[in-house]
């Protein structure tokens, strides 16, 4: 990579400057927890389905389909939302960096309210054959390009708002209220699922999540309607060209490395999500772990200490550098799935869950990533870039790595562990680059006018 680019608007004066990154007074932690709240909502309405996943095929598809058939067709429904996130990225992540965060922000919000609403009134397939599935696949599409954006959506507003000295605290703050929803999607489907029986599951007890997740929205939608536009982004829509160019894309790096940065830490975040959150489980249980509960309580112990690692790296990242920070949770991922596997291999199974919560709170350099990569692009196309990257990268890597991943554990045992590790190593690099070319902690506002130097550390 050349060497570090520093920019600076030259018509901003010094109290400008200050007055677009602000400080803790004007950062008011309502804007905080704004941002947390709405996103753990988008994340709720989002996954809940997920995790409710073999009473929908039941709702939904005719019981006469084998059990083979049901759950190829559930996974290409539930698929279909995560492959219709780029679509969503791309088009409210351009509107969001031509019109301005906040309403794209009011656009994706109200979108995924009014969906997730309206599953709570879905006719089945009994009550109406074929046309069912077709409803509840239009509402996923839907779900899926309200949900793209909303994430990176949330990211950027806040990193738009935070001071320089609190950027990975926020952030991470950010992406801990995204996994916070996901902890309460997966506490609602064990709630659901051990208080009512099969038959009130599949007579009205699936449509409770949808309520719950559209009623949460509409508030959510009331919330945004109080809140400010970010005043980087103010800025920034004030001072730039009639025509600007969608292409300049490079504040501390060129661009090709500004979006080779963000390709790699888009895998690297997705991959972890991927796996601990999602796969880990069950491929555990597949080898070592034979206790049916293994598998909910596992997301959520991880979800949870995941959440808490967040939290605490975003501190440590400001205090001590993101670059050297990062080295550290990757070195730390690497010793505890070995840890964890070891512990495994040898037949014992009382320490499982806690030590597969420290995996989890390994995990917590995810938002680290999210504080990295909304930095290397300019305000007028940082939206677009972050949302389109992320979303395709885990569109892409949704529809690979599980497939892998269950076929090279029926091989080899360990085989989560050395996938890990391999992301470890990438990670590692990444925070080893960061140290040494790092000028990290302000957002790039974008100008026609810079000035370059050098930055070694």
């Amino acid at each position: 990579m050349e060497n570090i680019i520093r920019t600076r608007d030259a018509a901003l004066n010094k109290g400008d400057i200050a007055e677009l990154l602000c400080d803790d007074s004007k950062v008011a932690r309502n804007q905080i927890i704004f941002i947390c709240l709405s996103y753990a909502i988008a994340a709720f309405d989002f996954i809940i389905y997920l995790k409710l996943a073999p009473t929908i095929g039941t709702v939904f598809f005719p019981a006469t389909d084998s059990a083979l058939l049901i759950q190829l067709k559930l996974i290409g429904l539930v698929s279909v939302g995560f492959l219709s996130r780029p679509l969503g990225a791309l088009l409210i992540g351009r509107y969001g960096d031509k019109r301005g965060r906040k309403p794209a922000l009011m656009l994706s919000v109200s979108f995924l309210s009014i969906t997730t609403f309206l599953v709570a009134f879905l006719p089945t397939y009994a009550q109406i054959g074929v046309v069912a599935p077709i409803l509840f696949l239009v509402i996923r599409i839907l779900q899926g390009i309200a949900f793209g954006a909303h994430a990176p959506l949330s990211w950027v507003f806040i990193a738009e708002h935070a001071p320089k000295n609190r950027l990975a605290t926020y952030c991470s703050l950010a992406v801990a209220g995204g996994i916070f929803g996901s902890v309460l999607a997966v506490t609602c489907a064990k709630v659901l699922t051990g208080t009512l029986d099969s038959e009130a599951m599949l007579s009205y007890g699936w449509r409770i999540p949808a309520l719950i997740g559209g009623l949460l929205g509409g508030l959510s939608f009331l919330i945004w309607s109080h809140v400010k536009e970010t005043p980087i982004f103010t800025n920034a829509n004030n001072n730039q060209s009639a025509n600007p160019s969608t292409l300049e894309t490079q504040p501390f790096v060129t661009r090709s490395s500004a979006l080779m940065l963000s390709i790699v830490l888009s895998f690297v975040r997705a991959s972890l999500i991927m796996v601990i959150m999602l796969l880990l489980p069950k491929l555990i249980a597949l080898k070592f772990y034979n206790d049916p509960s293994f598998l909910i309580n596992a997301s959520l112990v991880a979800l949870v200490m995941q959440i808490l690692g967040c939290v605490i790296y975003g501190i440590l990242a400001d205090k001590m550098g993101t670059g050297k920070v990062f080295m550290l949770a990757s070195m730390a991922l690497i010793v505890q799935i070995w840890v964890l596997y070891a512990y495994l291999s040898n037949g014992h199974e009382l320490y499982v869950l806690p030590m597969y919560g420290l995996l989890g709170f390994c995990t917590g350099m995810i938002g680290l990533c999210t504080a990295i990569f909304v930095q290397v692009f300019p305000t007028e196309v940082r939206l677009t870039a972050v949302s389109v990257v992320y979303n395709v990268i885990s569109a892409l890597l949704g529809a690979v790595l599980p497939l892998f991943l269950f076929y090279a554990t029926k091989h080899i045992s360990f085989a989560p562990a050395l996938y890990l590790t391999f992301i470890g190593m990438i990670s590692f690099i990444v925070g080893f680059h960061l140290y040494h070319r790092e000028t990290f902690g302000e957002l790039y506002t974008g100008s026609s006018n810079t000035k370059k130097y050098s930055l070694k550390r």
